[in-house]
């Protein structure tokens, strides 16, 4: 039978494909090389409202018009399916939005794809439409949502680090002036929790800019890594000396400065955001090693804590903002969960790559920094 109709048509139209038509979940259809809608299943023509006509040529689908993902016109001749008769190739999946006849877009993914014939010239083409307009939806509400998370975030910021400067101001000159011992300890207490909340307030920031650029700005200058090193400690030092935990460093550098081109203070920053997560999850008074050694133009770094540790499964997602796996059992949580994930920016800003290693839950975790920051002409 099948044979008769190819016979019938003189067209060599394989009419096989049109059983394999019906039996696909997704819409699908196949057209004649000159556009006409040969066979559509089901799925397809309740997209389009209708079942067009074969001998309708030139219109290679059953919309009443197409546009492109930007919403742009796109004509009929040069859709996905005239261009893969055209060419006689396999066309890469298309994104585009399509109108039905009574007026309904959607958003599609064409795939479009050549059929030949007994002879193997192009006789036609197979097409299949992926439905992503409830997936558009989706991500649209997502990031209008992620916007307006930022925006708000912003403004928290703004309107927290504004009475922060004057906090910190008067309390070291309470410091200063004051006679009183008890007065002076709690001087020191109002500024420590002032500056690890200016500190909490910088983090929201660099977490928005992170959502909206997808790195942070680093400002290049010749440094040091005892200077990096020792703005690390300084930043992550409030909260290890409170919990009377050690940090070990260990910088082997052949004995002399080695010059490096990167910034310094954001590089600290990532520094210090890592040793803060080693510090929160690690007991009171343990060790915190921070390692640095060169290797050729690489500054590797590396910050190992005997906390509580990660699965296995739980490492791919360590640097992700807003992600918090677990929390020492003997404290309370707190952080919202973005430090390693400004630290991998600043390091992916450098050009370098940041790891987490852990031999399992309780067994402590390392991090490891490897910057592409030796200033090797400058230490020839």
């Amino acid at each position: 039978m099948t044979t008769d109709r190819n016979a019938a048509s003189g067209t060599g139209w394989p009419f096989a494909c049109e059983w394999a038509i019906d039996q696909v979940a997704c819409p699908a259809f196949c057209c004649t090389r000159d556009g006409g809608v040969m066979h559509s299943n089901r799925s397809a023509q309740r997209l389009w409202g209708g079942r067009p006509h074969a001998d309708d040529v030139g219109r290679w689908d059953g919309f009443a018009a197409l546009y492109d993902a930007e919403g742009m016109p796109l004509p009929k001749s040069i859709s996905p399916a005239a261009r893969a008769v055209d060419t006689g190739r396999a066309q890469a999946p298309y994104e585009c939005i399509a109108e039905s006849g009574d007026g309904q877009r959607r958003r599609l993914v064409i795939h479009a794809r050549p059929v030949a014939g007994i002879d193997g010239k192009v006789v036609g083409v197979f097409c299949s439409l992926t439905d992503i307009s409830e997936r558009h939806r989706l991500e649209g509400e997502l990031d209008q949502a992620g916007a307006n998370r930022n925006v708000f975030l912003r403004i928290l910021a703004h309107e927290l680090r504004n009475p922060l400067a004057p906090i910190m101001t008067v309390a070291q000159t309470m410091g200063r002036v004051a006679s009183d011992p008890r007065i002076v300890r709690m001087a020191g207490i109002v500024e420590r929790q002032a500056r690890q909340l200016a500190r909490f307030v910088t983090d929201l920031l660099d977490a928005s800019r992170i959502e909206r650029a997808g790195d942070i700005p680093v400002a290049m200058r010749a440094a040091t890594v005892g200077e990096v090193v020792g703005l690390a400690s300084d930043v992550a030092a409030v909260p290890i000396r409170a919990r009377g935990q050690a940090l070990c460093i260990d910088i082997d550098a052949g004995g002399e400065p080695v010059p490096l081109l990167c910034d310094p203070e954001r590089l600290a920053q990532a520094l210090g955001n890592a040793l803060i997560n080693a510090s929160d999850y690690s007991d009171d008074g343990a060790p915190i090693i921070l390692s640095a050694r060169i290797d050729g133009a690489l500054l590797e770094i590396g910050i190992q804590d005997r906390g509580i540790g990660a699965a296995r499964h739980q490492l791919r997602d360590m640097f992700a903002p807003f992600r918090k796996f677990a929390h020492h059992p003997t404290r309370v949580p707190s952080g919202a969960g973005v430090g390693l994930a400004i630290a991998k920016s600043i390091c992916d800003a450098h050009g370098g790559m940041v790891s987490a290693h852990s031999a399992g839950p309780g067994r402590g975790m390392r991090l490891k920094f490897v910057l592409p920051v030796v200033d090797v002409a400058a230490s020839a």
